[in-house]
């Protein structure tokens, strides 16, 4: 088992920001990923997922909720990849945002946006998919017209951030905002993997025509 923080990176993005728990457990079925990498080659290929270069820090991170309590995520640094393998998605099955505290099974550590993602998921029994890309321009364009955000002053993979996320989705199935205190840093939810990965394209083709 391992119990330990990231902190040493240069570029705040893709650290993570809480201790985490990571313990043996069952591989993550496929059943359980498919629909996730479906959406994840698409993003990579548009660049909503990858890797900052010269820092070789990843961005990007997609969730499934698999019961009340626990949803499988990406693991922390595999944007570079443009396919995962099932080792490198892991299963959060405990989250305690004021603890900063996350418990994972698996080989990788989960991603640095879990507490988020477990924010999204604690709002609404019916969402059950969360995506969460990174697009400079897309972002910026967000911020600048009608669309949810999150306070600048609230950084990344905090409780802070788990508590806004939570009140901007409010009563909502679905929806999109942007991260303003994390740069380029979007995120989609919905009740089907079909349903946040529309809702991303959908506003991306809006904006950007």
């Amino acid at each position: 088992m391992q119990d330990k923080k990231d902190s040493n990176q240069t570029r705040d993005d893709g650290v993570i920001k809480f201790n985490f728990q990571l313990k043996v457990g069952p591989k993550v079925e496929e059943s359980d990923f498919l629909a996730l990498e479906k959406w994840r080659a698409i993003f990579f290929r548009m660049n909503f997922i990858g890797e900052y270069q010269p820092e070789a820090i990843g961005f990007g991170n997609l969730s499934k909720r698999t019961s009340q309590d626990s949803f499988i995520i990406t693991g922390s640094q595999t944007g570079k990849h443009a396919q995962l393998q099932r080792e490198q998605y892991c299963k959060v099955i405990q989250c305690e945002p004021k603890k900063q505290k996350v418990v994972a099974l698996g080989t990788v550590p989960p991603s640095s946006e879990s507490l988020t993602h477990f924010a999204i998921y604690s709002t609404s029994p019916h969402i059950n998919f969360v995506f969460h890309i990174h697009h400079d321009l897309f972002w910026e364009k967000m911020l600048n017209g009608d669309y949810d955000k999150t306070p600048d002053s609230i950084p990344y993979g905090t409780t802070e951030m788990a508590e806004e996320t939570a009140k901007i989705i409010g009563n909502n199935v679905s929806g999109i905002f942007a991260m303003a205190g994390h740069e380029g840093g979007i995120i989609s939810y919905g009740r089907t993997a079909e349903e946040a990965g529309r809702i991303i394209l959908d506003t991306y083709k809006i904006i950007k025509d």
